[in-house]
C-alpha cells in the first residue's frame, strides 16, 4: 500500500504529452470545468496535413496571474517558435490573457502546454479551447517576392496547381510557363 501511495504521489506532478491528429477538436486543462490541480504539466501536440495551418481560440480562460506568467501558464508554440504565453483572466501590461483573440500556427503543427506550479491560493478553473485546421491559400504566397505561379494559380483544399494562358506550356517545375513552340 505504501509503495502505491509513493508511486501515485510521484506520478501526480509528472507531465504528459498528448498527440492529436484530427482536423478539429477541443482541449481543456486537467479537471476542467473544476479547479485545476497543482504541479501539473500537459502538452497537446496538434498536427494536421501539410497545406493547412491551425487556428485555436479559448472559450474559457481562468488561470493564476503572475508576473510574466512565471507560475501557471498556457504556452502556444509552432514551427519551433513561441506564439504566446498566457495567464490570468485579463491582459495586463506584462501578461497576456486570450480574451477573444484567435491564435494561428506558423506551419501545420501547434503545441499547447499547460503548467501549474505547486500551489494556488485561489480556485482557478483553467481553460477550454477549440482548434481547427485552416487551408493555406498557397496562391497568396510569394517566393523571392514573386508569385508562386507564372500565369494562373488555382488553390484547393490542402494544395494548389499552376496553369498557363493559351499559347504557353507549363514547365517541368509545374510553376513557370514558356511559349508553346
Amino acid at each position: 500500500m505504501r509503495l502505491y501511495l509513493l508511486v501515485a504521489a510521484l506520478c501526480h506532478g509528472v507531465g504528459s504529452n498528448i498527440q492529436l491528429q484530427k482536423m478539429y477538436g477541443r482541449i481543456t486543462s486537467p479537471d476542467f470545468p473544476n479547479v485545476y490541480p497543482n504541479s501539473k504539466e500537459r502538452t497537446w501536440n496538434i498536427s494536421v496535413p501539410k497545406g493547412y495551418t491551425i487556428r485555436i481560440y479559448f472559450t474559457h480562460f481562468n488561470m493564476e496571474l503572475s508576473y510574466l506568467c512565471e507560475y501557471d501558464y498556457v504556452k502556444i508554440s509552432s514551427g519551433g517558435k513561441l506564439v504566446a504565453t498566457l495567464c490570468g483572466h485579463e491582459s495586463t501590461d506584462t501578461e497576456e490573457a486570450p480574451g477573444n483573440r484567435t491564435y494561428h500556427s506558423i506551419d501545420n503543427t501547434l503545441a499547447v502546454t499547460f503548467r501549474s506550479d505547486y500551489s494556488n491560493e485561489n480556485p482557478f478553473t483553467g481553460f477550454e479551447a477549440f482548434y481547427a485546421a485552416e487551408d493555406v491559400d498557397e496562391c497568396e504566397l510569394l517566393i523571392d517576392d514573386e508569385p508562386l505561379c507564372d500565369h494562373h494559380c488555382h488553390n484547393y483544399l490542402g494544395g494548389f496547381y499552376c496553369s498557363c494562358r493559351v499559347g504557353y506550356v507549363l514547365h517541368e517545375n509545374k510553376r513557370t510557363c514558356a511559349v508553346l513552340r
